[in-house]
This record gives C-alpha cells, structure tokens and sequence, in this order.
C-alpha cells in the first residue's frame, strides 16, 4: 500500500505459535534500551539495540 504523500506500508502475517505465560524478570525489564515517547509513551517508543 502507497499513500500519496510516498509512504509505503507493507506487513506479513506471522502464523507462528508462541508459548503464553512465559515470564520475565525485572533485570532482563530493565536492560531493554526502551526509549519513552513524550506523548503517550505507555503507546509510543522505541527499542534500540544494547551495543
């Protein structure tokens, strides 16, 4: 799909199963490079890779 400002939007149905209930803990919470966005940041952010 192409707007017509040029933004192309593609997306791929991911039909893998995935295990629930998997647990995980407030260190590995807290080495994720998680970056807040200012407006609504419990929606919007970014995960950078830790180098």
């Amino acid at each position: 799909t192409k707007t017509k400002e040029g933004l192309k939007v593609q997306a791929v149905l991911d039909e893998n199963i995935y295990l629930r209930g998997i647990k995980v803990s407030d260190d590995e919470i807290s080495n994720i490079n998680l970056a807040r966005d200012e407006f609504h940041g419990d929606w919007n952010y970014s995960i950078s890779p830790n180098l």
